[in-house]
Parts: structure tokens; C-alpha cells; sequence
């Protein structure tokens, strides 16, 4: 009986030292592929504060590793800080310009606002496209007294967004990074900008799915190849025609193409391009079911840990996400699936589109959850009410409708949007 004892405690301390070694295996070395959920995008810049907050930097520091990124400082602004009075004039002008404040010749982190899996493959910080060509005349003697030319295919390097360039500079392509990194661990979800831009656009046009399946298929299939990775994580895509960004809204007329869901800033819709009516809110949510089955097939074909935020928000959606303080016990309330408000703590940023500070850290023990069930590891969930704690647009919120309707500047804004949008 003695020697079973003693083997039952031989077996617990191997299996706790296996179980201790199996998540510094896994997070050896993460790398992060991406958009701006990853990146740290937030109303409407990326800075390294907002960075620092980003869902993949905080699963990996709970798990005690670190990722590197190309620090950034705009461009465009912290709308936040504009609003508040903390960015005047220079603050936004140098906002505006962007830049870095750090680099890395190879980060570990190359996750850029914007992207999907086709930037993903194709989209380096120096060329928009790195396959794509142009036919131009090259000038040659075909003898010694013929000069002529011949039409000859050669790189067509444009240079891409301020985004691409100061997130990724030198280091080539997202998934050239990973392959360079050899990663053991990868975030690999950049499936939401294939079907968020039906959102941003009030438009259908940009729905590719052949695109889209050929594309995540690629970048999985070079992650197969590379053979250092044990592990990863996707998750699917909320619905979008639900997120802050956009309102009801219907038409004096009750003319139907005129009726649906707007953009909140526009007062009122001139136009059936500024609108998403009921049909095509019906192929956007057909889009997104096969979006988020690929994600998931995609996800099992891996052996990667697959979460489902689409469920999670819509259950934040409907229920709202309560906030509380472990060791008080003290609750602000239940977050909303919308910018907090006084009294009313949200998930969302003044874009009505990405998360606040609060909000990645609920995305974050979401995906933790995802892969302690998945690898049959602990990794230890983020302090949530510590998040809004120190969230500054939760703790001192800001009322973007009001000062966009009721102030002069916001009334200028929101003029110029209609304009030029």
C-alpha cells in the first residue's frame, strides 16, 4: 500500500512538471498574425499604450512570454485624448504624421490594422502587393546599329498603407514573418476584414468568398509547413451588422432600400449606398456563417484552439458582461456591447468598432479559456475588473453621439463625413 502511495505521488509530480513545461513549450516563441483587433487599434490610431493593451500581448504575458512589436505613434489620432482636451494641435498634427517610437528588424507581433488573409500573404511594409507585376519596355542593342526595345514583366511595387509601413517596415510580409520566426505557438485569425468591410462601407462589394477560402487556406498550409508550431488559436468573427457602429434607421418615406442600418454619425441617409437594408443584411450574415465555418474547419484541420466570439458577443449582446472585483466583491455593472456611457460601462471603443481596454481583456480570457481547454493547460485568466479599472474611457466616458449632434466641432465632423464619405 505504502509503494502505491508512493507511486500515485511519483505520477502527480510528473504529471504537474509535464503540465508546467507544456506551456512554456507552447509559448517558446508566439507569434502574432492579424488586423487591428491584434494591433491595438483604437479610435482611430494605433499608439503603443493602445498596443501594449491588444488581446495577443495579454494571453502571452499570461502565459509568461512576450511577443515584440514595431511601436507606433499614429497615424491619425487618439480620439479619446482629442475629445478630452489631452491632444491639442501638435499632438495631433504629430498623430497624424505617425511614426514609430521603436523597431524591431524582425518582430514577433506583425499583426496590422486593416489587414486579412490576403494582405496577410501579399501585403509587405515596403510594396502593397508583393505579386504583383507590371509590363514595361526594356531598351537593349538587338546588334550594333539597332537600338530597340521589348516589353518585359517586372515587379509593381506601390507603396502600402502608413499602417503596413510602420508596422511591419523591413521585415517582409505578415506570413513571411512567421516563417522567418519559426514560431511554437501562433494567433492566426485575420478573417474579419473580409466581412467587416461590409460595415465600414454600408456595400456588399467587397464579399469574395472565393477569396477568402483560397487565402486562409494558403496561410495555414505554409504554417503547416513550417513544423516548429504546437499550437495556436482562431476565433470566429461577430456579427458585424450588431456591432456600435451601426443604428437603425428608417426612412420618412418607409422607401425599403432607404430603411435598414447606418453608420452613427450620419444623421440621415441620402442615399441607398449610405444604408444596409434588410436583404443585404441577410447575405451579410449568410457570408459570415461561411466565414466562421472555414474558421472553425480551418481551426480543427490545425489542431488549434478555436473560440467562438461570435457567440460570446452575442451573449454580451443580449445579457451584458458582469464586472466585478474579486476581492471586494464591488460591481460597476453589467459592460454592454456598445462605448461605455455614464453609469453604463461597454466594450467598445468611440469607433463603435474595436475594443477598448476593457474589452480586450474580455476577448483575452475568452481565447485563454479557448486554449486551456484545447492543450489541457492553466494559464491563468486576466484580471477583467482590473482592466476597467484602469480603462480610462470606461472610468470617464465619453458621449460621442452627444458631441457629434450638440456641439459646433462635432456638427463640422459630421458634416465633412457626409461630404466626403
Amino acid at each position: 500500500m505504502k509503494a502505491f502511495f508512493k507511486g500515485i505521488l511519483l505520477f502527480v509530480t510528473i504529471a504537474g512538471g509535464a503540465f508546467a513545461t507544456s506551456v512554456a513549450q507552447l509559448f517558446q516563441k508566439p507569434v502574432v498574425i492579424g488586423d487591428s483587433l491584434s494591433q491595438g487599434f483604437f479610435g482611430v490610431t494605433v499608439e503603443k499604450k493602445t498596443q501594449d493593451w491588444a488581446y495577443p500581448v495579454l494571453v502571452v504575458k499570461q502565459a509568461g512570454s512576450q511577443v515584440y512589436y514595431n511601436e507606433l505613434k499614429g497615424p491619425y489620432v487618439n480620439l479619446e485624448e482629442v475629445l478630452k482636451g489631452n491632444c491639442g494641435p501638435i499632438c495631433i498634427g504629430a498623430s497624424v504624421i505617425g511614426g514609430n517610437e521603436r523597431t524591431y528588424s524582425l518582430p514577433t507581433h506583425a499583426g496590422i490594422t486593416g489587414a486579412e488573409y490576403t494582405s496577410v500573404l501579399r501585403t509587405s511594409g515596403k510594396c502593397e502587393d508583393i505579386t504583383a507585376t507590371k509590363w514595361e519596355k526594356q531598351w537593349y542593342w538587338k546588334n550594333w546599329y539597332t537600338f530597340t526595345y521589348r516589353w518585359v514583366q517586372v515587379p509593381d511595387c506601390k507603396e502600402p498603407d502608413k499602417f503596413h509601413r510602420f508596422g511591419l517596415r523591413d521585415a517582409g510580409t505578415q506570413m513571411e514573418i512567421v516563417e522567418k520566426n519559426r514560431p511554437t505557438f501562433l494567433f492566426g485569425t485575420a478573417a474579419a476584414n473580409h466581412v467587416l468591410c461590409t460595415a465600414l462601407h454600408t456595400s456588399l462589394s467587397c464579399l469574395d468568398e472565393a477569396r477568402f477560402k483560397r487565402d486562409i487556406a494558403e496561410v495555414m498550409r505554409r504554417a503547416r509547413a513550417i513544423g516548429t508550431i504546437r499550437g495556436g488559436v482562431l476565433f470566429t468573427i461577430p456579427n458585424v451588422t450588431a456591432i456600435a457602429y451601426l443604428e437603425p434607421y428608417r426612412d420618412p418615406q418607409n422607401r425599403p432600400n432607404y430603411t435598414g442600418l447606418k453608420p452613427f454619425y450620419r444623421r440621415s441617409v441620402s442615399d441607398p449606398n449610405q444604408v444596409l437594408d434588410a436583404n443585404e443584411v441577410r447575405v451579410i450574415e449568410n457570408f459570415l456563417t461561411m466565414l466562421n465555418n472555414e474558421v472553425k474547419a480551418q481551426g480543427a484541420a490545425m489542431g488549434f484552439a478555436v473560440s467562438d466570439a461570435k457567440v460570446i458577443f452575442d451573449n454580451i449582446r443580449a445579457n451584458g458582461r458582469l464586472i466585478r472585483d474579486s476581492r471586494t466583491g464591488y460591481s460597476p455593472g453589467l459592460a454592454r456591447a456598445h462605448w461605455p456611457l455614464p453609469g453604463a460601462p461597454g466594450v467598445f471603443s468611440l469607433d463603435g468598432v474595436h475594443p477598448n481596454r476593457y474589452g480586450h481583456a474580455v476577448l483575452a480570457n475568452e481565447l485563454i479559456a479557448a486554449i486551456n481547454s484545447r492543450y489541457g493547460v492553466n494559464i491563468p485568466a486576466v484580471d477583467e475588473y482590473s482592466a476597467w479599472f484602469y480603462d480610462s474611457l470606461n472610468r470617464n466616458p465619453v458621449d460621442i453621439k452627444n458631441f457629434l449632434e450638440n456641439t459646433i466641432i462635432g456638427q463640422v465632423i459630421t458634416w465633412l463625413i457626409s461630404v466626403f464619405t
